[in-house]
């Protein structure tokens, strides 16, 4: 049998390492795709925004904090019960009636028991414990037993508390389909953002306004959070959320620093 040409052998080996080569590459390539995409998806996650119609009606209402009552009034400069109700959810999107006892029928019914922030809570009048037609007043849940209204004349607008004589059993959800506030984190956009800011702000942390969750937001979340006894994870749920809007100035417009 002839002895094969020496020349083909360097040939041979020189395409077998290129392909060596190409092959290499290839995974090489493969390999910062997929981990370019794993990097990716969680950032894309973490700036999505916050908002929902429950965020930007709260975000709404804290915004009003301070003004005078007047009734009859839906804003911008003063409001009445429904009025501010009226108009936070027409900021969310939302419409609703104009007067608290046809408020009552704008949404699920929930028990007392089970209020979510952006929950429509209601009172009768003394003389009057009819449901709906003795109804004369209601107030926007903000979670933690507590209620941002327009309560009555001499009174500015403020968070107050849920507890109170005539209060009627159930309360009424317009927002059906996305109850609650959702939880704000770092990262965030959004009118969610916009009211812990705010109650931030509330509570004496120096920060601007502005519905962005960056690093000063999630600095001051977290001192909030220590000195409240709460967990520091830099997340804005319930019990954050809670602690939020029962301490700190509950009539004034958040203070500019």
């Amino acid at each position: 049998m002839p002895a094969p040409d020496r020349r083909v052998r360097p040939r041979l080996r020189r395409i077998v390492k290129l392909w060596t080569c190409l092959l290499v590459l290839t995974i090489l390539v493969a390999l910062a795709a997929g981990t370019t995409t794993a990097t990716a998806h969680p950032q894309n996650a973490a700036t999505r925004t916050s908002s929902a119609p429950v965020a930007a009606a709260i975000n709404y209402a804290l915004a009003q904090l301070g003004k005078p009552y007047q009734w009859g009034a839906t804003g911008p400069d003063s409001f009445d019960c429904s009025g501010l109700t009226m108009r936070a959810y027409q900021a969310a999107g939302i419409s609703i009636p104009r007067v608290s006892r046809d408020q009552y029928g704008a949404g699920r019914h929930v028990p007392l028991s089970q209020l979510l922030p952006g929950d429509l809570v209601f009172s009768t009048h003394a003389e009057e414990s009819t449901v709906p037609a003795g109804i004369g007043h209601v107030a926007l849940y903000l979670g933690h037993g507590r209620l941002s209204e327009a309560g009555h004349r001499g009174v500015r607008i403020r968070i107050a508390s849920l507890q109170r004589p005539n209060l009627v059993a159930v309360a009424t959800r317009p927002a059906a389909t996305s109850p609650g506030l959702p939880p704000v984190q770092y990262r965030q956009r959004g009118s969610g953002v916009t009211a812990v800011q705010a109650r931030l702000d509330a509570n004496g942390a120096c920060l601007a306004v502005d519905g962005a969750f960056g690093p000063i937001t999630r600095r001051a979340v977290l001192g909030f959070q220590a000195a409240h006894g709460l967990a520091r994870d830099g997340v804005v749920g319930p019990r954050t959320w809670g602690a939020l809007v029962s301490y700190g100035r509950m009539q004034s417009q958040p203070r500019r620093c």
